[in-house]
């Protein structure tokens, strides 16, 4: 096993261990998100500030993944 194939092994795993404590990280805002809303809005209004926070995670999550597959063209 060479030097350089042993360091992409490990930017991998840094990789993968990244990307899974960023999305435990952003499900734990999501939810938290949503306690803040339950909180700050009345109850007749909540499912309307929740409908447009999760269109507005909807959104960002297709521009990212439009940008990362179209960067990567």
């Amino acid at each position: 096993m060479t030097e350089n194939d042993l360091e992409g092994k490990f930017r991998t795993g840094l990789f993968v261990i990244a990307m899974i404590l960023t999305l435990i990280a952003t499900l734990h805002f999501y939810f938290s998100v949503q306690d803040v809303i339950g909180t700050w809005f009345e109850y007749q209004y909540e499912s309307i500030f929740s409908a447009v926070f999760s269109f507005a995670v909807i959104v960002v999550c297709i521009y990212l993944t439009r940008f990362y597959i179209i960067s990567r063209r």
